[in-house]
């Protein structure tokens, strides 16, 4: 065999080892993504639909309530709406309800204290001193250093005077007497019977009588121990005093109703005890004060 031959031969050889151990490297192309099935990606897009549907119907109540508020904050400031107008008219018609009777109760106790005026002074002119009195059951005050006596109701007291009189009781018999009704505050010390015009005590009855007859009298009678005169007397603050002077032949005594309203509840009731207690009185003998 040629040498060309051989030395060709052993170079294809030397090649096909070298082949055999020196394989060439393979440049590594990086993977593509793995991109998702349609299954897959249907699922997203319908979770991301649902998720905007839910915002938007969010953002639209929102919108809808802040409108309503809006709204009705609106309607408020111009007057509210039919129901909120309903009651503004109710309340309105109310007040003017109110307002009318109030007007009606102003006339009417304006009325009222008319119609009283008018009685009080009807009663006033039309008052008597009885002559009989149904004095049945009642107490008596029978005190001989009084120099006289009365009765007086279950439901009336005797009782010391606020202010006392200035008597001399070591000289003077005591000749004042205070009655007034049970438990009832607004007629305290209500009747007073004093001996009084101690200067004209020792004149005539006739002439008592003259001296008094200038008064404006209501009513006048005359009582086994002398003469009874009804006339209203005015006290220091110009209040009137319904007055009964009692003449005797000895001295002179007045009783008065020291009650000047006479709108108090009862006044009338007390009036009249007032004239029905000065009707029975009478004289008794003096007893000397014990020495």
């Amino acid at each position: 065999m040629p040498v060309d031959n051989i030395i060709e031969n052993v170079e294809k050889e030397e090649e096909k080892k070298a082949k055999k151990v020196k394989k060439p490297v393979e440049k590594q192309i990086p993977a593509e993504p793995v991109k998702p099935t349609a299954a897959k990606a249907k699922s997203d897009d319908n979770n991301l639909f649902n998720l905007v549907i839910a915002v938007v119907v969010i953002l639209g109540i929102i919108g809808i309530v802040f409108g309503y508020t809006k709204d009705k904050i609106s309607e408020i400031k111009k007057g509210g709406n039919d129901v909120t107008k309903s009651l503004e008219e109710q309340v309105s018609v109310l007040k003017q309800e109110l307002t009318s009777l109030k007007d009606k109760a102003d006339i009417l106790e304006k009325d009222n204290l008319s119609n009283k005026n008018v009685v009080i002074d009807l009663f006033d002119k039309s008052r008597t001193i009885p002559t009989k009195v149904n004095a049945t059951g009642w107490n008596i005050l029978d005190d001989k250093t009084l120099g006289f006596l009365v009765s007086y109701p279950t439901n009336w007291e005797k009782v010391n005077a606020v202010m006392p009189p200035a008597n001399d009781a070591a000289t003077k018999p005591v000749t004042t007497v205070v009655l007034q009704p049970i438990n009832q505050p607004d007629f305290l010390n209500v009747l007073t019977i004093t001996a009084d015009y101690a200067d004209f005590a020792k004149l005539s009855l006739k002439e008592k009588i003259e001296i008094f007859s200038d008064l404006d009298i209501i009513d006048k009678i005359t009582f086994a121990d002398g003469r009874m005169i009804y006339f209203i007397n005015l006290d220091k603050n110009n209040s009137e005093v319904p007055t009964i002077l009692i003449l005797t032949a000895d001295n002179i005594y007045r009783a008065t109703f020291n009650v000047p309203n006479k709108k108090l509840t009862g006044y009338f009731d007390y009036r009249r005890n007032f004239e029905e207690i000065v009707a029975t009185f009478g004289l008794v003998k003096v007893e000397p004060p014990k020495q």
